[in-house]
């Protein structure tokens, strides 16, 4: 079965400027992230990622199981993410925006292209399962 468009997409202003994508059932704490050292951080199942603040503007985000047609110009990061329930979800903090879908069972390689370093405005996840 071929993917014509994104598995989600959302617009949404993101308040604090970042992005949460974590394991369904993942209970792990990122708050230990600096956004002045690094643009992303993982602890466990979970990621966190800097985007444009509200103040600024909405941040558009996609996420894929197949390669875009219009890929973003920078890689943000590539990390492998362990997801024992198969489950994803992508939020913001206050979970304002809030998607969650089904991702790959036991582990998946997850690569964030951004439009803009380092406060991106557009963003496409893409989801492969690992050893695919």
């Amino acid at each position: 079965m071929a993917v014509d468009g994104p598995l989600v997409a959302f617009q949404a202003k993101i308040e604090h400027g970042c992005l949460i994508l974590r394991d369904a059932a993942s209970g792990d704490d990122v708050s230990d992230w600096d956004p002045a050292s690094s643009s992303w951080y993982r602890e466990g199942s979970s990621l966190i990622f800097g985007v444009q603040a509200g103040v600024d503007g909405p941040v558009e985000c996609e996420v894929w199981k197949t390669e875009p047609p219009a890929v973003l110009p920078a890689k943000l990061f590539e990390v492998s993410l362990p997801s024992p329930s198969g489950w994803l979800v992508l939020h913001d903090p206050n979970e304002y925006a809030r998607m969650q879908f089904a991702g790959f069972r036991g582990s998946v390689i997850c690569s964030v292209m951004v439009d803009d370093l380092p406060f991106p405005s557009k963003v496409q996840v893409l989801l492969r399962g690992e050893g695919t």
